[in-house]
């Protein structure tokens, strides 16, 4: 399904690279396409796909750049959904980053986080005498940074350091808990296929989802998922293990990445884990 992608590869697959799960400064990543390709091409990375969050604004660059320097190129989204009050994360592998259907998507899900960021920040701003909702309309968010507007200025505002600090802002009762009003996962698995992309369920060993990831993998199968990224470093041995023989025994895609944001989350590094196309079915 996605081997047009790689056509002329000659290489023995055993010794080629793969990470296709990547992150750019146009979500949360902080590298432009640019600096991007820079660094799979030095990581040794053969294959790759760009995945941004509820974005494709970077896909036609990092495309152009890739096929300059001889690096195989798979156009990609990664899209924020919602199933039985969990939220889950699904790629769009080999999507058309032009498709309508799948750009009004990810703009209706832009706005919507745009909002929650806003009542998140109007929030705060009755607790901490520095932040003011009206200046945060204003502020412009440098997307080099990596993550996300809110995020950027709570920094600035030295109410945080990182992410996770960000997070804990807020109790469980706050505008940042109230989900956004994600499209139902059934109805993104259905855009993406639209967009002429393969579905794939983004690491299933995530914290934010149902930990029961065996129910997880068989309802995403029920809601037409083609694929599971069963290799990622938030998945764990047994998550892997049980995810690789799931997709076997499907007849799914295995797919694999880094979830690589750039510096912004420094633990997830281009090609780790180490996936080779060997270790794949695409």
């Amino acid at each position: 399904m996605l081997e047009k992608y790689y056509q002329g590869l000659t290489d023995d697959p055993r010794d080629v690279r793969v990470d296709l799960h990547v992150n750019s400064n146009a979500s949360d990543g902080t590298w432009s396409p640019e600096e991007l390709v820079s660094h799979v091409k030095g990581a040794g990375i053969r294959i790759f796909a760009l995945t941004d969050h509820n974005s494709v604004d970077n896909v036609a660059s990092t495309y152009a750049m890739a096929r300059e320097q001889g690096i195989f190129f798979i156009p990609g989204v990664e899209i924020d959904s919602v199933y039985k009050g969990y939220t889950y994360h699904i790629l769009g592998l080999g999507i058309d980053a032009g498709s309508s259907g799948l750009r009004s998507l990810l703009k209706e899900q832009e706005e919507k986080m745009e909002m929650r960021d806003k009542r998140a920040i109007a929030y705060l701003e009755t607790r901490y005498p520095q932040v003011s909702a009206e200046e945060y309309d204003c502020y412009v968010d440098d997307r080099s940074r990596g993550g996300w507007k809110s995020l950027n200025y709570c920094i600035d505002k030295k109410l945080c350091s990182n992410y996770r600090e960000f997070f804990a802002l807020f109790p469980e009762d706050s505008p940042l808990s109230e989900p956004p009003g994600f499209y139902p996962a059934e109805e993104v698995i259905s855009v993406i296929k639209k967009a002429g992309g393969c579905a794939v369920l983004a690491h299933p060993g995530a914290s934010f989802y149902n930990p029961d990831y065996r129910a997880v993998l068989s309802d995403m199968l029920r809601l037409g998922i083609q694929g599971v990224e069963c290799y990622h470093i938030e998945n764990g041995e047994e998550i892997t293990r049980y995810a690789l023989e799931f997709c076997a025994a499907h007849g799914l895609l295995i797919t694999g990445g880094s979830d690589c944001h750039g510096t912004f989350v420094r633990e997830r590094r281009l090609g780790n884990p180490d996936v080779r196309l060997s270790d794949l079915v695409l």
